[in-house]
């Protein structure tokens, strides 16, 4: 099935970010979801998970976050997760304004850190209805590069960090560095198959995004997320990036609705069949439950002085 993809641009608070948008060939309006990517991708890898999607009658917005891939903003490569939850909520914003989508039945979906950075936009933004976080990483960014560079990488880090902050004060852009690369050795092959797949995708990320990552921890905020429902599908197999205990961590802080599903593969075992097409599976029902299924909540209005004084005479 050939999907037509329609490329869009949207504000999300002053620079103009780039999306896929795929519509469903039924009437509207539909359901939408927005499809967030990991640190390791742009927006076109995303053309994996989005037709599944639009087959089950969903209008899919694919984007890429600012200072990556085709969106614009400088310097390129800023991997500021907090920033990065922002650009989900402007997608949101963008999809309402498009009338083959219903504006109030739009979940958002993110897959390895984009996954984290769902969960934490869907927190702060109410008009999300449902988040499904796939092979999810980052639950606290300190904890996370502690464990993938130990504590005395993490030393070094910081060290490189501190002479990177004055090369900054001094007016110098911050240093240039390899994604998941900041001990000088690339820690995983992704990046390296990313870029020969995916013109817009560059393997290189500004140096301060670590300091950024130290301080993401959706965790602390994942018990905010009750009532918004949450889908999580983690691996179950060997995975160092993705890690089963951190996933079961914050998912026992989240309050209900919630579901988690471990799928018995490996560190890509969720990007490519079968056990990609068992993790959409669960998606697709998870958003057909909670965005088409369910009733939508409408929230009372705010009391007014006179509707107020009406009910005390």
């Amino acid at each position: 099935m050939d999907l037509e993809i329609e490329p869009v641009t949207f504000n999300s608070l002053g620079t103009a970010c780039a999306g896929d948008l795929y519509l469903p060939t039924v009437d509207g309006p539909v359901p939408g979801l927005v499809l967030g990517h990991s640190g390791v991708m742009v927006k076109e890898a995303l053309r994996v998970f989005a037709p599944y999607f639009v087959r089950a009658g969903f209008a899919v917005l694919a984007i890429d976050y600012r200072t990556v891939g085709a969106s614009t903003g400088q310097p390129r490569g800023q991997d500021y997760p907090h920033r990065q939850a922002e650009d989900f909520r402007s997608a949101v914003s963008y999809l309402r304004t498009r009338p083959e989508v219903a504006p109030d039945r739009i979940g958002i979906w993110g897959v390895s850190v984009g996954g984290s950075v769902a969960v934490q936009a869907a927190v702060l933004d109410r008009r999300v209805k449902c988040v499904v976080a796939q092979s999810p990483s980052v639950w606290n960014g300190w904890r996370y590069l502690e464990r993938l560079l130990g504590r005395a990488g993490v030393h070094t880090l910081r060290d490189r960090l501190d002479q990177d902050w004055q090369r900054r004060y001094e007016g110098h852009d911050s240093a240039r560095v390899p994604h998941l690369t900041l001990q000088g050795e690339n820690v995983e092959g992704t990046p390296d198959l990313a870029a020969e797949m995916f013109p817009n995708y560059r393997n290189e990320k500004t140096l301060d995004s670590a300091e950024h990552l130290l301080t993401f921890a959706p965790e602390q905020l994942i018990d905010r997320l009750a009532p918004t429902p949450l889908l999580m599908i983690a691996n179950g197999g060997w995975d160092p990036y993705h890690i089963l205990e951190e996933a079961q961590s914050a998912f026992a802080k989240a309050g209900e609705p919630k579901r988690l599903e471990v799928l018995p593969y490996d560190v890509l075992g969720l990007y490519t069949g079968p056990g990609l097409e068992e993790a959409i599976a669960l998606a697709v029902e998870w958003f057909d439950r909670y965005l088409r299924r369910t009733r939508i909540v409408t929230p009372t209005p705010a009391p007014t002085r006179e509707s107020v004084r009406g009910m005390t005479q």
